[in-house]
């Protein structure tokens, strides 16, 4: 007999309902029967822990034997949070190449720089070269041998502070845009004045968005329009490139400008409540996270009505004496129009949000009606069994009924509605969610109607939205949030013909970022401990610091590119936002730019590259302890450490300072299971990862987002376009091996949207990221997504789908921005050809 060390773990359920033993049975009379379960597992594990290494584990708590069964139940929590901006140090610290100190000449510059005052700030004249490299040097801080990091910083944040105080940053704007223009024409000439004006720009915002933002600095960047500015000359770039134009740094200083101009997150979250407020939304209780309300959009609400009112006739009576008696705030048959594809009418918009009725489903409209009434006598059933009952063929039936059909069924003598019917719609009713965006889009769409059938000419329509601060505003708040709306309608009006080119641009930069170097190699060659040279006797060469120089300038170029793909993955996404916040059809039109330069191909070829590549892993001597399937989990961009080169670092430079001796490691050495871990709630073992890509995380977390924002929910033919790139495994992979709320929420999000698309051996072989869904991100009360979609329907309207939302922002755009899209070809013709047809 098998001793109870070995009892198989397919007995435990036997042994714990079936045939308990005495210890169970007290277990039983104690716990629950899923926490006797819980403790018969975790029985067992310990069991095959002292099996594997012959060591007892028992009150360990944070010392595990068997590192590969901790590798198959856990995976690690990576304590990463998205923020907007990083530590003041790191973000000027990116800001530099290697090349860059030769360039402003950072070593002699505090011999050439002169003491600044603040009465000096005043009146410098940057056209002077001596002026503008003492001002230079006042800015970087004052440094020097002896000055420390921290000593520096502090310097830097006194004199940026003090520099935007004596209003000296509306000249360096000035001269910076000039030199931008200049950049052009003087192709192939670097100037080193250009780039000391930008990093005086860069460094004052930095310095601003840490500290907070004055309104003396905005008003300066207000007035200089350089934002919108720096959008067109990326536009002349593109078509003309100029090693001399610098345009990683003005991609960087893009970013801030971003930032300090429209606002972060938090400036964002106080716009929408601003927003909300504005607009008389009354539902918006359900983003409280306290709040576990189900709810419905207005789309679901007219839908369910619908389907209410086919099986039930008299639903529309009770209906109407309901809306008579319910207040304004309600929703009324008037208001909810707005909200829903009148049925009657043939405009292509009806395709942007189709109601999906039971009548309108290309297989429940078909399914047969009730041939028979319920008082028609039928003969009884047979006494004999059936032939399957004797072991013949059984007999399948389709018991499905055709919901679009009345129902047949008495419901009472008195009431002709059923109870139930009725607590129904009035849950959904007051289930109902508005948002400003829903509001806005539909109200464009009846604008678009109402052009689109002749009735009424809308192209001279004024009606945009005025923030102008007054004194009546209720707070500070308020005047700030009308101040980035503003500038959002201000920005986009000015940039609308140039956001083309700044998406193909921003795109290049994301399919730039190809890691074809293997770390593995060069780390091995620069550290002078493990290189080949020294192996062989051939370190005092001098042609392995010619090698050693040349690897470094490789994995600098590395570093570079992830920088620069940061900033442009946050402008896309700052964009994006802001737009929506603006109006939903200007962030439409956006992730369409995006959408049309394949950005689903650039991303899924992106997230390959940078997660199952080869030359991300290490050697073998490195890897010899880690399970087969650890390797690509613990070695990849995500978990390798940053590319830190301590020789180019801004700050040693400037100290002159640093660890020569220290070793440069490219790739991750220790394996997801040899972290430590502990005991948490559930009796489950929590890996806290502290040590990996923090720029990997942002740019991930963005493209991310981007992808969710470009599958606009609804529109199909995105989704069939993004399926095809066959992304699933990819997002699975960082779905179900880490452990991160800026991952996983967006990732869920996404799998939500394609899950219905794909066939049903994928979802039952993905049940747990199924699952994952349904925990995780917030129900509705009719949150049938999974199945019961039309899924022919939607194929079939995908395209037309598309051109409905294509047309009505092509609308939007010629309405509102008549000049700015008649540069992009697009003009109103008011020539009426119908009259002139009948005419002739």
């Amino acid at each position: 007999m098998e001793s109870d060390e070995n009892i198989s773990i397919d007995r435990l359920e036997d042994q714990l309902i079936d045939n308990p033993d005495p210890s169970t049975t007290k277990q039983l009379s104690e716990l629950s029967y899923d926490e006797t379960f819980q403790k018969k597992l975790n029985e067992r594990a310990e069991q095959l822990f002292t099996s594997f290494d012959g060591v007892s584990h028992e009150g360990e708590g944070n010392q595990l034997g068997s590192s590969f069964y901790l590798f198959l139940v856990k995976k690690p929590y990576l304590e990463y949070e998205y923020t907007d901006y990083d530590e003041l140090d790191r973000e000027l610290a990116e800001w530099f190449v290697s090349a860059d100190y030769q360039l402003i000449e950072l070593s002699s510059l505090p011999e050439r720089a002169k003491s600044l005052s603040i009465e000096d700030l005043r009146f410098l004249d940057l056209l002077s070269a001596s002026d503008l490299n003492s001002l230079l040097y006042y800015i970087l801080g004052n440094y020097g041998p002896g000055v420390s990091k921290n000593d520096q910083l502090s310097q830097i944040e006194e004199h940026c502070k003090v520099f935007a105080r004596t209003g000296g940053l509306d000249q360096v704007i000035s001269l910076l845009l000039d030199d931008l223009e200049n950049s052009i024409k003087n192709n192939g000439t670097f100037d080193g004045r250009l780039f000391k004006l930008l990093t005086v720009t860069y460094f004052v915002l930095n310095v601003e968005l840490i500290t907070g933002i004055t309104d003396q600095v905005l008003q300066s960047l207000s007035d200089q329009d350089i934002l919108p500015r720096l959008v067109k000359f990326i536009e002349v770039w593109r078509v003309n490139p100029a090693p001399s134009s610098r345009i990683r740094n003005v991609i960087l200083l893009l970013w801030k400008l971003l930032l300090i101009e429209l606002g972060d997150s938090e400036q964002l979250n106080k716009v929408n409540e601003y927003l909300n407020r504005k607009h008389g939304i009354m539902k918006k209780e359900r983003d409280d996270t306290s709040n576990n309300r189900l709810t419905c959009s207005p789309l679901e609400y007219h839908t369910f009505r619908e389907d209410l009112r086919d099986k039930y006739p008299v639903l529309a009576k009770y209906q109407h004496q309901d809306e008579k008696s319910h207040s304004k705030e309600d929703i009324s048959e008037s208001s909810h129009q707005a909200f829903m594809a009148a049925n009657a009418t043939s405009s292509l918009t009806n395709l942007l949000e189709m109601p999906r009725t039971n009548k309108a489903h290309s297989i429940y409209g078909q399914l047969p009606v009730n041939t028979l009434h319920i008082a028609t006598p039928v003969p009884s059933p047979p006494r004999t069994p059936s032939d399957f009952m004797s072991g013949g063929e059984k007999i399948r039936k389709l018991y499905d009924v055709n919901q679009s059909m009345p129902f047949i069924y008495p419901t009472g003598a008195e009431e002709l509605l059923p109870e139930a019917i009725k607590e129904a719609d009035e849950l959904f009713r007051n289930a109902l969610y508005e948002s400003y965006s829903i509001k806005r889009l539909w109200r464009e769409r009846q604008r678009y109607m109402s052009q689109e059938r002749g009735n009424q000419d809308h192209y001279d329509d004024s009606d945009t939205e005025t923030y102008q601060s007054s004194d009546n505003d209720e707070s500070d708040v308020d005047s700030s949030c009308k101040r980035s709306l503003k500038r959002v309608e201000e920005v986009y009006e000015e940039t609308l013909p140039y956001l083309l080119s700044l998406a193909k641009v921003l795109i290049e930069i994301t399919k730039s970022y190809k890691h074809e170097l293997s770390l593995r190699d060069v780390e091995q060659e620069i550290n002078p401990a493990t290189a080949l040279a020294h192996k062989f006797g051939y370190s005092n060469d001098g042609s392995y610091e010619a090698v050693r120089r040349y690897l470094f300038r490789q994995l600098e170029s590395i570093h570079t590119k992830e920088i620069c793909l940061k900033a442009s993955s946050s402008i896309m996404i700052l964009l994006l936002k802001w737009f929506k916040a603006s109006h939903v059809v200007k962030s439409y039109y956006f992730n369409s730019i995006l959408h049309d330069e394949q950005f689903f191909d650039v991303f899924t070829s992106f997230m390959a590259n940078s997660l199952t590549n080869d030359d991300l892993h290490g050697t073998d001597e490195d890897n010899k302890n880690f399970v087969p399937d650890e390797v690509m989990m613990s070695q990849n961009k995500l978990m390798n450490p940053e590319i830190d080169i301590p020789q180019f670092n801004f700050f040693n430079v400037c100290s002159g300072e640093w660890d020569r001796s220290q070793i440069i490691e490219l790739t991750n050495k220790t394996a997801i299971s040899k972290f430590p871990s502990k005991v948490g709630e559930g009796n489950k073992h929590i890996v806290k990862v502290t040590k990996f890509n923090r720029n990997y995380c942002r740019i991930l977390t963005n493209h991310l987002q981007l992808i969710n924002k470009i599958l606009i929910k609804g529109v199909s033919q995105r989704t069939f376009g993004f399926i095809e790139t066959k992304p699933t495994d990819l997002l699975k992979f960082i779905l179900l091996n880490y452990e991160c709320h800026s991952f996983k929420i967006p990732i869920l999000k996404i799998f939500k949207k394609i899950i219905p698309f794909q066939g049903r051996k994928w979802r039952a072989m993905n049940m747990d990221v199924i699952s994952q869904v349904f925990l995780n991100l917030r129900l509705s009360i009719r949150d049938n997504w999974l199945s019961g979609r039309d899924l022919e329907s939607d194929f079939n309207n995908s395209f037309d789908q598309e051109i409905a939302l294509r047309s009505l922002i092509q609308f939007y755009n010629v309405r509102r921005y008549p000049k700015q899209m008649e540069k992009l070809g697009y003009t109103v013709s008011k020539e009426n050809s119908a009259t002139e047809y009948l005419e002739e």
